[in-house]
């Protein structure tokens, strides 16, 4: 398929083709896809509501709340296999000043590649433009280090997911099965952006479904009755860091904008991969 008309398919806003089609389209771009390296989306300072009042939702949701963040970047896409592969071939594996104290320690445990790199069987989940997965914590952060950028907070995820009207799913209220990837459909990760009829407000894509994301916050189901209204960044410690968005196996309930997932920053799984924040450009 012609590059230009691949394109043509994928940035359909309304995402006319039926979804074999649009994968074909993203699948033939492969490694040569320019989509993941489109610039990172400016969202504006500014109030938006954040979680989700009783009873609807899960508890570690509660309450729906104002907050103001300031300004931010977060990018349109995951991170690819190819992007991820690019950090690899710079030796950030072996370059101790990539890597925190504990990730480092992880990395030197005998941890040279993501988990399904190179393993068999596991081929389809590294396609050059599929989300990578099977990164833990520390190496998404590395790899934002890397990438002169960093993981986004979760309240900044959040707001680049719903925008300022606290609307239930990137698309607005109500689950769309068209709009996103998720359990019942294709087991295992799609190419990045195969689901235009989901952009965010802020313009971002997959927020809902195809991964999981990691967020930098550690978790605590009860801190957002408690989070200060400018600028929340989650609690200063803990044992496991937020993730968001739901991933290819998730329920229409777990692709919400404010439902919310932490896992230990070891975890390796192939629902689960990452985005940045922060990147000038």
């Amino acid at each position: 398929m012609d590059p230009a008309a691949a394109l043509a398919i994928l940035d359909d806003p309304a995402g006319a083709l039926p979804l074999p089609a649009r994968v074909r389209a993203a699948e033939a771009l492969g490694a040569d896809d320019p989509r993941p390296d489109r610039p990172p989306l400016a969202v504006a300072a500014g109030p938006f509501w954040r979680g989700t009042d009783p009873p609807a939702g899960a508890y570690n949701e509660w309450p729906r709340r104002r907050h103001v963040l300031s300004a931010f970047t977060i990018d349109p896409y995951p991170v690819t296999v190819t992007q991820y592969g690019r950090f690899i071939a710079d030796g950030a594996y072996r370059r101790r000043e990539l890597w925190s104290e504990v990730g480092w320690a992880f990395v030197a445990s005998g941890r040279p590649l993501p988990r399904f790199w190179d393993e068999a069987g596991w081929e389809a989940y590294v396609t050059p433009n599929r989300p990578v997965v099977g990164v833990s914590f520390h190496e998404a952060e590395a790899y934002a280090r890397w990438a002169r950028g960093r993981l986004p907070t979760e309240a900044e995820w959040e707001r680049a997911a719903r925008g300022e009207d606290g609307r239930e799913y990137p698309w607005g209220e109500g689950f769309d099965p068209a709009r996103c990837h998720h359990r019942g459909g294709h087991r295992g990760t799609l190419p990045i952006g195969c689901f235009p009829g989901g952009c965010s407000p802020a313009g971002a894509f997959d927020m809902a479904g195809n991964v999981w994301e990691w967020c930098q916050d550690f978790f605590d189901p009860a801190y957002y009755a408690r989070a200060p209204e400018l600028d929340p960044r989650g609690p200063a410690d803990g044992e496991l860091h937020v993730a968001r968005g739901g991933g290819w196996n998730a329920m229409p309930g777990q692709l919400r904008c404010a439902n919310r997932n932490a896992w230990p920053p070891e975890a390796r799984y192939s629902n689960l991969g990452f985005r940045l924040a922060g990147r000038s450009g």
